[in-house]
């Protein structure tokens, strides 16, 4: 099993999105190239159980860079699209999203998000 290291965290090396599991949006704290993947719960549902994992992505930064502000499930950020979108609002902001959200989809797993 690999892991990987990102300053006090260690994370199990994947490759699809297990299920129960959803992207961490960490936005820059994460070491490029991997998606960073949790299972929450505790007492208010915020807490990471469970062993972390990351998953080896060309492109997980772009991901990473919308999911804190716009949604970290492709069912989120296509809400997030269609409002900005619809109000004529962070034309930047929506191209990224839709980039982001290209690459979710590639993302074997996804569908559990």
């Amino acid at each position: 099993m690999e892991k990987l290291i990102v300053g006090k965290h260690k994370f199990e090396i994947v490759d699809f999105i297990p299920y129960g599991y959803h992207i961490w949006n960490i936005g820059r704290n994460m070491t490029d190239g991997y998606l960073p993947l949790v299972m929450t719960g505790g007492y208010d549902g915020c807490q990471v159980i469970g062993v972390m994992k990351a998953l080896p992505l060309e492109n997980a930064q772009k991901i990473l860079d919308v999911t804190t502000a716009y949604g970290d499930t492709p069912k989120k950020l296509k809400k997030s699209i269609v409002k900005y979108t619809e109000r004529g609002d962070r034309p930047e902001k929506v191209k990224q999203m839709e980039e982001a959200l290209e690459i979710m989809m590639t993302v074997k797993g996804i569908n559990n998000l």
